[in-house]
């Protein structure tokens, strides 16, 4: 398996596995399939392009994109200590197999290696068993549980906030 930051180039792919994960999974994303299946590919190459404090991480198996995780970082002033991670998905065909905990671990490499940055957050759908166990197991403590969070075809979600800290750069 190879883990890499993924670049404008890796658009269709990104695009093909994160609508198949909004599709597949829609409770475990704030965004939905009807929102980004009309996303211009230049819209998404944007995305893809490389900074400094953010990125999407791809894995693959040979060439297919088979998982992705992103990184973004906080814009405001008072709140760029912090970055968070997401849209973690991994094909269902690759689960089981610690596609997801190698995404987020390096999504914590990066982040631990941008200066400033001191605090990565994350959330799960608060029926997801599985990825909360995962986010505990690389360090992340629950601090929120917020009710409601999200609606999906009528029915209300709960969301646990969990957070990472560590020392500056």
């Amino acid at each position: 398996m190879l883990i890499r930051q993924l670049v404008p180039s890796d658009a269709l792919s990104f695009q093909a596995l994160r609508l198949s994960g909004l599709k597949e999974t829609p409770t475990s994303f704030a965004s939905s399939y009807e929102e980004e299946v009309h996303r211009s590919s230049d819209d998404i190459e944007r995305q893809l392009t490389k900074q400094d404090d953010r990125g999407v991480f791809g894995a693959f198996h040979d060439t297919q994109l088979i998982g992705i995780a992103g990184l973004g970082r906080e814009n405001h002033t008072k709140l760029r200590h912090k970055a968070f991670v997401w849209g973690v998905y991994v094909a269902p065909e690759q689960r089981g197999r610690g596609v997801s905990r190698v995404l987020v671990s390096e999504a914590i490499r990066f982040a631990q290696s941008v200066p400033g940055i001191t605090q990565v957050n994350i959330t799960a759908n608060a029926c997801n068993d599985v990825a909360i166990r995962l986010y505990s197991s690389l360090g992340f403590k629950q601090f929120g549980l917020e009710s409601g969070s999200m609606i999906v075809e009528g029915k209300r979600y709960d969301e646990v906030h969990m957070s990472l800290h560590f020392e500056p750069r």
